[in-house]
């Protein structure tokens, strides 16, 4: 993988860029947390007192799922964690990797500030009306469209950050390369299993001749 502590050394301010995703990801926890306990007490709720917990649908799809998936998209990418398809890059050299891993966190960054942008307008628009669950009038949703921005700007910093890491590292690895190199090992045993035995190894075989006297 792009060696986190080599880029470090290089760009100190990196490691705040880390810890940042790393507080979000905390908070996601957090939320995913409270998605479980909301959705303890609304079964214990309607199982035994036949009383579900009010709002409990609406929490989950505008407070609790938003809340834990975006704050962790910027760990994610610290971690290596996004989906990768390396079935074409894996047998290619450092080189090409790097210059891959470059180009990906270039439209990675583009795409990330248009969501961003696109996601605080329409945040700045939902706090204006006051913008409320139809089902749970109580709920406010619009706050919950600026933690899914804040979730975007970390996923962008990160983005940034393992550009950086990507151009100053000096041995660039992906950071799926452990796997493939598990897969390597996996499918070596594989065809070392099936492999025929030595030719030394085999019976020998009669030739088929009849000694005559």
């Amino acid at each position: 993988m792009t060696t986190v502590d080599d880029a470090i050394d290089r760009v100190p301010w990196l490691k705040w860029i880390d810890r940042f995703n790393v507080l979000l990801a905390v908070l996601g926890g957090i939320a995913t947390v409270g998605l479980m306990l909301n959705v303890v007490l609304d079964v214990v709720g309607r199982f035994f007192y036949n009383r579900p917990l009010p709002g409990t649908l609406d929490l989950t799809q505008f407070a609790w799922m938003p809340t834990l998936v975006s704050l962790g998209l910027g760990y994610a990418l610290l971690r290596g964690e996004h989906i990768r398809v390396n079935l074409l890059t894996a047998p290619t050299g450092p080189r090409t990797q790097r210059i891959i891993e470059i180009v990906g966190m270039v439209f990675t960054l583009g795409t990330t500030a248009m969501f961003i942008l696109f996601g605080a307008e329409k945040a700045v628009e939902a706090m204006n009306f006051g913008e409320k669950a139809v089902g749970t009038p109580w709920l406010e949703i619009w706050p919950f469209r600026f933690v899914i921005v804040v979730g975007m700007v970390g996923l962008l910093l990160q983005a940034f950050a393992q550009l950086l890491r990507a151009i100053t590292v000096p041995e660039f690895k992906p950071t799926d390369e452990d796997e493939a190199i598990a897969a390597i090992e996996s499918e070596e045993t594989v065809f070392e299993e099936l492999e025929l035995e030595p030719a030394d190894a085999r019976p020998e075989h009669t030739t088929g001749k009849v000694e005559t006297r």
